[in-house]
């Protein structure tokens, strides 16, 4: 029987290594209307998990059409099982409201910015670019931190001198995340170091 099941957002959030998700997890992927191709590295290890990954392509397109499409089936899943534990994996804080409403009703979701969050294990610290963030982060004062996401991206990308890819940049924020060394409230980054 499945545990989990992780609705993904896969407008909000690329980077997805379904690869090491446990036996016990569920995916359904959803895909916007306009999403007409998936890489390849993060289809061929999603094949692994046979029938236990879905990819779904919702049809239409306006302003946070997939995220209804999610929640739609968020709660399809819950009234027909409603002890499965639902992870959402978005960016978009917009689906928080709703979780807690959930939550509150006795059912069992989240949300989660990244797959790290799964498996704090997964984000280890001996990535040198993360080390060199953290570093610099740490040795700066807390009141000259960035406090937005946004700013922190653009921090990190100057950091390097804007030689690293975009990708990199969220996932080393993604790590800072999960080793919950920042943590986010009201679109406002604090830090715990």
């Amino acid at each position: 029987m499945t545990a989990y099941t992780l609705l993904v957002d896969f407008e909000n959030v690329q980077q997805v290594d379904l690869s090491k998700l446990k036996d016990d997890t569920s995916v359904i992927v959803f895909l916007g209307a306009n999403q007409k191709s998936i890489p390849t590295e993060i289809v061929m290890p999603a094949q692994r998990l046979g029938d236990r990954v879905e990819w779904r392509q919702i049809e239409g397109n306006g302003s946070n059409a997939l995220d209804f499409h999610i929640a739609c089936h968020l709660g399809r899943i819950l009234e027909k099982s409603p002890q499965v534990r639902c992870i959402v994996l978005s960016k978009d804080k917009g689906f928080d409201p709703l979780l807690r409403f959930l939550n509150k009703n006795g059912l069992k979701c989240k949300r989660i910015n990244s797959l790290f969050e799964l498996d704090p294990n997964s984000a280890t610290t001996d990535n040198p670019n993360y080390a060199r963030v953290l570093e610099i982060l740490s040795k700066s004062e807390k009141k000259s931190r960035p406090r937005k996401r946004t700013t922190l991206a653009q921090h990190i990308s100057s950091i390097f001198q804007k030689k690293i890819q975009q990708n990199e940049i969220e996932e080393i924020i993604d790590r800072l995340f999960a080793n919950k060394k920042i943590s986010e409230s009201n679109n406002s980054i604090s830090y715990d170091f």
